[in-house]
């Protein structure tokens, strides 16, 4: 959480031009060691400024005439090249830089505006970033299995089956990530755990991160043991607060299983205070249990921001094992 996605996908870029500069010197050297000729060509070329600033300092009437033989010797130059590389078993370009993206030469923007290799790699990273938060494989929709679930009606579940109410879970997920705009209500996850709550979760994530957006995902422990660790510091820094508050969406997961602390309460108080960009937060604990640890005006926040999608089923993870 250190390293944000913006400074991310500026070191890869930065990485990309070094390493097509260095490549482009590593080819001058083999064309140097075989074909020398290019290389004394390339340096004629190389004085055509020193030429061009002798001619406008002397030239007086003749610079036309001066310009267009300068002009006229260099594309000759340029062809020989071209001609010795070719004859050589090289590409005519074979000396020029190579950048990855070709687009933007690997600066990340065309005319001001993000090139498609910078959201690639945003993409990338962010995936790479969900993977490792998730201390688990990342999961997807396509992996979530319906069948893990009881046919049988759940009086609690006013009469319908677990698999019934958690394919309409299901579905109201994945059209969710299908239509994430970055805006409008987060979902609340609430069920007893193994219910596949942290599934739905990174399957939400990696979808809506493939779509373009920047998704933070955490255990409600590890963001507030970071929160706490900045704001206690000298510096108070509120680097996480930040980037919490500031993301296309937030994922805080196990809500309730962090250790309470007034501290960690009115940071989560703030969170949902300020945060104007939708959260998706899931909990173990029952309503009640929520309210009884963080208070009324806590959960009354989460069920205004967030649209209520309960857990039904039985641990299905004795199933997976």
């Amino acid at each position: 959480m250190n390293l944000s996605a913006r400074e991310a996908v500026r070191r890869e870029l930065e990485q990309r031009r070094s390493r097509a500069r260095i490549q482009q010197a590593e080819r001058v050297e083999e064309i140097a060691r075989k074909i020398p000729q290019v290389i004394d060509l390339r340096k004629e070329l190389a004085l055509t400024s020193v030429r061009l600033s002798k001619l406008i300092l002397t030239g007086g009437g003749e610079i036309g005439a001066g310009l267009e033989k300068l002009r006229d010797a260099n594309l000759q130059m340029q062809a020989m090249e071209r001609d010795l590389l070719r004859r050589g078993g090289y590409p005519e370009d074979y000396l020029e830089l190579h950048y990855t993206c070709s687009r933007c030469s690997d600066t990340g923007f065309v005319d001001g505006a993000p090139c498609a290799c910078y959201r690639q790699i945003e993409r990338e990273w962010l995936l790479q970033k969900l993977g490792e938060s998730a201390a688990l494989e990342l999961r997807d929709f396509e992996s979530f299995d319906l069948s893990y679930y009881d046919q049988q009606p759940d009086p609690a579940a006013g009469g319908v089956s677990p698999r019934e109410h958690m394919g309409q879970v299901y579905r109201y997920c994945v059209q969710y990530a299908e239509n994430f705009s970055g805006s409008g209500k987060g979902l609340f996850f609430c069920g007893p755990t193994g219910l596949g709550k942290t599934h739905l979760s990174l399957a939400i994530a990696r979808r809506v991160i493939e779509r373009g957006y920047d998704v933070l995902y955490g255990s409600a422990q590890g963001f507030l043991s970071a929160v706490e660790e900045e704001h206690f510091r000298r510096e108070r820094s509120q680097q996480t607060m930040k980037q919490m508050t500031e993301a296309d969406l937030l994922i805080l997961d196990d809500l309730g299983a962090e250790f309470s602390t007034p501290f960690g309460q009115s940071v989560i108080y703030e969170l949902l205070n300020t945060r104007r960009g939708p959260i998706v937060v899931s909990s173990n604990l029952t309503i009640q249990e929520l309210q009884a640890r963080y208070g009324q005006r806590v959960v009354s926040r989460l069920f205004a921001q967030c649209t209520y999608l309960r857990f039904l089923g039985k641990d299905i993870r004795h199933r997976l094992g």
